[in-house]
């Protein structure tokens, strides 16, 4: 009598499915670094024979790309991950602006 009451009580009220939360796998992101580490050593290398504008957009390129590789492999809550991806838009953005900015005093001027 006892089991056919619990099997009653499985059918009529189901326990709700455990949920697991699935992480998707992280990537290895060799481009991103390859061109990440390209950048920064750039930007050491080239320090004295570059002006201002291209240090700053080399920075700000190298910034953008750190916080990108972040993003992706850091564990940090969402919010944190939404401020980190609105800073490595910015930075990316700024970059194109010092780059069209060089490029503008480059061949306008």
């Amino acid at each position: 009598m006892a089991k056919q009451y619990k099997k009653m009580q499985k059918k009529i009220y189901p326990k709700a499915p455990k949920e697991t939360k699935v992480e998707k796998p992280i990537g290895k992101d060799y481009l991103l670094m390859g061109i990440f580490a390209f950048t920064l050593i750039v930007t050491i290398v080239g320090w004295d024979n570059l002006d201002a504008v291209n240090r700053a957009m080399y920075l700000l390129l190298s910034l953008s790309l750190g916080l990108t590789y972040a993003v992706r492999h850091a564990d940090v809550s969402d919010t944190i991950k939404k401020y980190l991806s609105a800073a490595s838009t910015g930075s990316i953005g700024l970059a194109i602006a010092l780059f069209l900015i060089n490029l503008y005093y480059t061949f306008v001027k």
